[in-house]
């Protein structure tokens, strides 16, 4: 079986405003990741600068765990999208995956399935 590939990635929608709220704008994000502003304002990102961006907000920071720390504290519940908080009641890493697998299964139909095996 195939695998289907994933050729756009979006970010959550509450992302720019968290990082407006850490004091980073999105313009430098695009600066140290060497990206077009214009590139930065588009709702879903090919995979080199997703990753860039996610690089650039940490070389911003200075700190991988810092990043993530400030980042969840910034971004308001309200902007999560329904896939993350559907994994805040799970009663563990496993099922937290697979309650978002299976809500972006029922949502998105071009979504690559995945499945858990137990070790």
């Amino acid at each position: 079986m195939i695998s289907p590939t994933v050729e756009r990635i979006q970010l959550a929608p509450g992302f720019w405003s968290s990082l407006r709220r850490l004091g980073i704008e999105a313009r430098d994000i695009a600066r140290q990741a060497q990206l077009p502003t214009s590139l930065i304002q588009q709702p879903s990102f090919t995979i080199e600068p997703y990753f860039a961006i996610w690089q650039a907000y940490s070389d911003l920071i200075g700190d991988v765990g810092t990043a993530i720390v400030k980042l969840a504290t910034a971004f308001e519940t309200a902007h999560y999208p329904p896939s993350a908080l559907s994994t805040f009641h799970a009663r563990d890493y496993r099922e937290a995956l697979t309650r978002m697998s299976r809500y972006k299964q029922l949502c998105l139909t071009d979504y690559p399935n995945f499945t858990c095996r137990k070790c």
